[in-house]
């Protein structure tokens, strides 16, 4: 076709728009009464029509061509000059998204906008840079990830992406990654409603969430068995800026997860070796955005939430993303109230072979009366849980927590094939809580409540730096790597503070006077850094076809602990270990590869107590080693892996004939995981998945627990959320979501366990879009749909806590 020739693609009458515009007036009305007060923001805008949304997977390519494919797919009328797409490229479009936010996905970084007519159909025309005549608004993509050229994209449906950040070896195709991983998109975030990081995760069904997510102020997991604390999730590659005790996701674009020791691709974690979770922050796309949510949470939780995005100067190279959201008000557990204030700016330079970006984060959350944990005696039966929504805390405990962080990140292409990387970052934190602990929780619900006050700040400063090169050597291309990371946190403490203990009752407590809380003086009580540098070459063949992996971190360890009243060193750790990892890619067809891998991850071992006849003892740092191989295949609209692991887990343990604490502990947790995500029928999305796992005491002191299951494990563990765009209202999608975990033991020794568990969630979300082009989105969840009470428990700590109850989430969504 010659240039200044029209392209019209398959259209639908302008009669048929309207009467179809007619029909969803009808049920605007009637779903927005149901909805209730926030639906009644929406009133207040006119001219609404509702936006059909529909899935895509176009892939990158030629601008021209792919716009035709879109206007087929999406059965508009599509009309533009040939002259505006020649020579342009698109990055694709993948997800569900309506017209406008489809067009606005593809037009990504082409100068070009769409124009939508009074009639249904579109055209395009070049983006004004200087003032003149009147122009329309610039569609906003919201939940999208297409404006985002340096992210994989989005996978069919839109709630995974087809990639994930792996480390040192830098961003990788899911199918050529040999480990279970997932990447959980902007779009599952706001879907959602997540609160936090633990409400995206726990769409895994490798991960349980141990905290109550609304109810809580910590995130605590496991992860095929294995405990991960909040200090093993990072922040744009690095530990130790996230805040510390529950990350919210305010201005975080995706969350990617990997299940397994991961020692070798990001460097030890300061807290867990079940895996390691990664937060992307948001950048600005080349749409211009300015979006508000008002949010309700239950009990009478009420925010508000703004996401601001530009980008200015030639070619739209200097951005600025802005997040900032506050929350307060009652949870759904009685009594409890919490206070979340959040700020984030992402600012950011793309050149042609210099990119700089850096990111400033602030946020503080104060939970009155927080849930606590309760250790049952030993001997005793665990009663059952009191009510989710009620409370055995004490109602002036609290949790205040504080955190500020900032990282500043560079790339430079030195040439087409080599790149040099650097990244730096800080973050402070201030915690200070006043908690109820319990212990010795009876079978009739008595327990011995104590209260007990810490003040603590944590400073952090890590850094990476490193270089990624491709090299051709006959038939065999090489995806070298090399980094070099520091991680360095000092913490200061009053130490811990007993207020009082009073014997209390699980469904009938009662509490201590709230004591005097004057703040104690803090001094330094430890000092961690973890230091070292990683090494790698990918080997591909046939067309990469076949890839091996093989990789060594050398990994130092050094701790230094203090006493809290003289500021005196009282011991030091300082050790140093090298991690491996291998793994194999091998692709028989284009869209299945089969995988097997071999990875380490390490902890800090013991500084031996005075109570052992080896007192003083610095063991080696206990090391934990995953065996994994799976297939993962690639159905067009549904990915699916199935793998099957062995993790051993080594740990301390006593010898009670010499008296002596050694490192030979060992536990050994062996599983079959399967991950499902996807659109398999349009307008049909699945994400979840199902675990077997068998978990064992295979090393315990004196050999007493040999054989027994491992505490706090769940051996079937089962996750499905279901999201259905109804054909009766357009714009409507339905969602629901089933968990499940079978009984988990709380002692090595399998005498005491809680019961199993299943929650049903369930929700709904409408979508409309005004005249101009400017969607509004309305969400409404409802967790735990029938109010289960349950507990869970920490591995290893012989500890409980209650589960969070029936929660109510709405919220609405409109761009200006």
């Amino acid at each position: 076709m010659t240039p200044g020739k029209l392209n019209r693609s398959l259209s639908r009458t302008p009669r048929a728009i309207v009467r179809r515009h007619l029909v969803r007036h009808s049920y605007c009305a009637v779903l927005t009464g149901a909805v209730a007060g926030l639906a009644a923001m929406s009133l207040a805008i006119p001219a609404y029509a509702q936006a059909a949304e529909a899935t895509y997977n176009l892939p990158p390519g030629e601008l021209g061509p792919a716009l035709t494919r879109f206007g087929n797919e999406a059965g508009i009328l599509l009309t533009f000059d040939n002259a505006l797409v020649t020579g342009k490229r698109t990055a694709g479009l993948q997800g569900r998204y309506s017209v406008p936010q489809a067009l606005s996905v593809l037009l990504a970084g082409t100068q070009l906008e769409s124009v939508a007519r009074p009639d249904g159909s579109y055209s395009l025309r070049q983006r004004p840079t200087t003032g003149g005549a009147a122009e329309l608004p610039v569609v906003t993509v919201v939940g999208a990830s297409g404006d985002r050229p340096d992210l994989p994209p989005p996978y069919a449906g839109g709630q995974i992406a087809r990639g994930a950040g792996m480390g040192v070896l830098g961003d990788r195709d899911i199918m050529d990654i040999p480990f279970s991983v997932n990447s959980y998109t902007l779009q599952t975030i706001e879907d959602q409603q997540a609160q936090s990081v633990a409400d995206i995760v726990t769409n895994d069904p490798a991960i349980l969430n141990v905290d109550p997510t609304n109810a809580s102020y910590a995130n605590t997991f496991t992860v095929r068995g294995l405990l991960l604390g909040n200090g093993s999730v990072g922040f744009n590659g690095l530990f130790g800026l996230a805040p510390n005790n529950q990350t919210t996701l305010t201005g975080i674009e995706r969350v990617e997860v990997i299940k397994g020791p991961t020692a070798f691709l990001n460097g030890m974690s300061p807290s867990g070796t079940g895996g390691a979770i990664n937060l992307v922050p948001k950048r600005a796309g080349d749409a211009p955005l300015t979006s508000f949510t008002a949010s309700y949470l239950s009990d009478s939780q009420f925010g508000g939430h703004i996401d601001i995005g530009r980008r200015f100067g030639p070619e739209n190279r200097v951005g600025i993303r802005l997040n900032a959201m506050y929350r307060d008000g009652d949870t759904s557990v009685d009594q409890q109230s919490q206070r979340l204030g959040t700020f984030t700016l992402g600012v950011d330079y793309r050149g042609d072979r210099f990119r700089l970006s850096a990111d400033v984060g602030y946020q503080n959350m104060h939970t009155d009366r927080a849930n606590s944990t309760i250790a049952p005696a030993v001997g005793q039966s665990i009663p059952n849980p009191p009510s989710a929504d009620k409370s055995f805390m004490s109602p002036w405990n609290f949790v205040d927590t504080e955190d500020l962080y900032g990282m500043l990140r560079g790339e430079y292409d030195i040439n087409t094939r080599v790149t040099a990387y650097a990244s730096v970052g800080r973050s402070n934190t201030d915690w200070k809580q006043a908690l109820d602990f319990g212990t010795q929780l009876q079978e009739n619900g008595d327990f011995l409540s104590t209260s007990r006050m810490n003040f603590t700040g944590i400073e952090r400063t890590v850094g990476e730096a490193g270089l990624r090169a491709r090299v051709d050597t006959g038939p065999v291309r090489h995806d070298l790597s090399f980094s070099v990371n520091g991680y360095k946190a000092d913490r200061t403490s009053a130490g811990t503070i007993t207020l009082g203990s009073i014997k209390s009752n699980i469904y009938d407590p009662v509490f201590l006077d709230k004591p005097d809380m004057d703040p104690p003086s803090r001094n330094r009580i430890s000092r961690t850094v973890l230091s070292g540098y990683a090494l790698s070459d990918t080997l591909s063949i046939l067309d990469e076809r076949a890839q091996l992996t093989v990789g060594v971190r050398k990994q130092r360890i050094m701790a230094d602990n203090y006493n809290i009243a003289t500021n005196e060193r009282t011991s030091r750790y300082d050790k140093t270990e090298y991690t491996p990892m291998v793994g194999l890619v091998v692709k028989p067809a284009d869209d299945v590869s089969l995988y097997a891998s071999y990875i380490e991850g390490m902890q800090q071992g013991a500084v031996v107590g005075a109570s052992y006849a080896n007192a003083n003892e610095v063991l080696e740092p206990y090391l934990s080693k995953q065996y994994e191989a799976g297939v993962k295949v690639d159905w067009g609209n549904l990915s699916t892996t199935l793998s099957a692991f062995q993790i051993e887990q080594a740990s301390a343990i006593a010898d009670p004939v010499s008296n002596t604490l050694n490192g030979d502990g060992e536990q050994r947790n062996r599983g079959i995981e399967l991950n499902v995500a996807g659109e398999p029928w349009r307008g049909l999305r699945v994400l979840g998945g199902y675990m077997l796992l068998d978990a064992k005491l295979t090393h315990t002191a004196g050999g007493v627990n040999d054989g027994k299951t491992a505490p706090g494990t769940s051996r079937h563990h089962f996750t499905l959320g279901v999201e259905w765009d109804t054909p009766f209202v357009t714009g409507l999608t339905l969602t629901s979501r089933v968990m499940h975990a079978s009984r988990q033991y709380v002692d090595a020794a399998n005498t005491q366990s809680i019961k199993p568990w299943t929650t049903v969630d369930l929700g709904a979300r409408y979508v409309l879009e005004h005249s101009g082009g400017y969607p509004i989105t309305l969400r409404a969840n409802l967790r735990n749909v029938f109010n289960k009470s349950f507990w869970t428990t920490y591995p290893g700590a012989g500890t409980l806590n209650v589960s969070e109850g029936r929660a109510l989430m709405l919220s609405a969504t409109m761009n200006f």
